[in-house]
């Protein structure tokens, strides 16, 4: 990694930390890539890695897809950018609704937190409150009102059934803070009493139907099911954050999946395999009251861009048949059943857990199903792992609560690899410890 090395010590004197985004820096430097291809990535010193990274999950053909680069070249050389609409947006937002159940209308944006902050706008626009109920653990991007709660301290968070609202980050807005209504994710009963005692104030209630941010929690029995019956009876809009869940999952997302309609949708990540693209969907009657005229803004010059327009309806055309998420399904059944049994009469605890090509490795005595179950994670174990994969050729994140996922570029023998390599890891540490 001399290359990488040397890169950001020149990097990080003109930006901070050398990345772009904080979630790429680690110690001693952060590891600076150069080529991508299928399921492989290549650094600048030319190591190969096999990816499970997969760019936070938007990766979903795999790297440099044939299919969405040969639709990016065409609308390259047709010399559209953006700031004008044309019929090639009308297709996306047209296939948008087509594939999700819930989704009567649509409109894209560029990012996850933006479409996050178009869909909060539109909550408190059509119900005039202000509130916003989210799980604790959840992460739905950096806006002041719901970067809150995602990993905080436990002894800040307060009790267990009833969390605090903790800033993740300095400089948010306080005012902001205080519009934050945090519940368990996981926890029913808790989660009505939390919604049901601030129905008054709550615009909105956002969750990740599967809350792959805190590594991968999935969702118990009837707890969606609870969501969807309480916002229903109070008339508060239940938003599903899908933008790792979406088109990963089923064609339609994990409101297909789970058969729950949600009354607003957030997407991004596989909707366009990697290219800046994210989109709201929802009720008519939600989502017009941004339209032109309307008492909800809703503008940006990139909205609807070309070029990530053209990745977006050429990966979608391939997602909607269903064809590529079973295949994922069953790769990570796969991998489940082989890491799970090479932990099977160790001294440890190995939980995968996962679905949809997404997943995360827990070294636990016990499955994890909300934030607080969290601490019994092995961390330094993870660290171990993570680094023993790394020198291998293998990349993982670097936190221990992150996600990771395959590709339909990630072969048999990408996984059968990654299996063997870890079998490998567990034996070394066992002779280490």
């Amino acid at each position: 990694m001399k290359n990488s090395e040397r890169l950001y010590k020149k990097y990080s004197e003109v930006s901070p930390g050398g990345v772009q985004s904080n979630y790429r820096f680690e110690q001693p430097h952060p590891i600076y890539y150069k080529r991508a291809a299928g399921s492989k990535l290549w650094d600048i010193d030319d190591k190969e890695y096999l990816d499970f990274l997969i760019g936070y999950g938007s990766i979903v053909l795999g790297h440099a897809d044939p299919r969405v680069r040969r639709a990016v070249i065409d609308a390259l050389d047709a010399g559209m950018t953006s700031g004008v609409e044309t019929e090639l947006d009308f297709k996306l937002v047209d296939t948008l609704c087509k594939m999700v159940p819930s989704a009567e209308m649509a409109r894209v944006c560029n990012s996850g937190t933006e479409a996050v902050m178009h869909a909060l706008m539109i909550a408190r626009g059509y119900t005039g409150k202000d509130k916003i109920a989210k799980a604790e653990g959840g992460y739905h991007g950096w806006y002041d009102p719901v970067l809150v709660s995602y990993h905080p301290g436990f002894k800040e968070a307060g009790p267990e059934k009833n969390p605090l609202p903790i800033p993740a980050s300095s400089g948010l807005d306080h005012a902001a803070l205080g519009s934050s209504v945090i519940f368990p994710y996981n926890d029913a009963e808790s989660a009505r009493r939390i919604i049901t005692k601030n129905k008054d104030e709550i615009a909105a209630v956002m969750i990740e139907p599967i809350c792959f941010n805190t590594g991968a929690l999935m969702p118990k029995k009837g707890f969606l099911e609870e969501l969807r019956e309480i916002t229903s009876e109070l008339g508060i809009p239940l938003i599903f954050d899908e933008v790792i869940t979406g088109f990963r999952i089923a064609p339609g997302g994990a409101q297909q999946y789970f058969n729950i309609k949600p009354d607003l949708s957030i997407f991004g990540k596989a909707i366009a395999n990697g290219y800046p693209v994210s989109a709201i969907a929802g009720r008519e009657d939600l989502i017009n009251v941004s339209k032109p005229g309307g008492k909800v803004a809703y503008a940006g010059t990139y909205n609807g861009n070309q070029i990530c327009a053209a990745a977006s309806s050429a990966t979608l055309d391939v997602l909607k048949s269903g064809s590529i998420q079973k295949s994922l399904a069953r790769n990570t059944e796969f991998l489940r059943k082989k890491v799970e049994r090479l932990g099977e009469g160790r001294k440890y605890g190995i939980h995968f857990q996962g679905v949809g090509g997404k997943f995360q490795i827990f070294f636990s005595d016990r499955v994890i199903t909300n934030y607080r179950e969290t601490m019994a994670v092995n961390a330094k174990m993870y660290a171990a792992f993570r680094k023993y994969m790394l020198d291998n050729g293998v990349l993982f994140h670097y936190h221990e609560l992150f996600h990771h996922g395959i590709t339909n570029a990630h072969t048999k023998e990408d996984l059968a690899g990654f299996v063997d390599r870890f079998g490998k890891f567990l034996d070394a540490y066992d002779r280490k410890n």
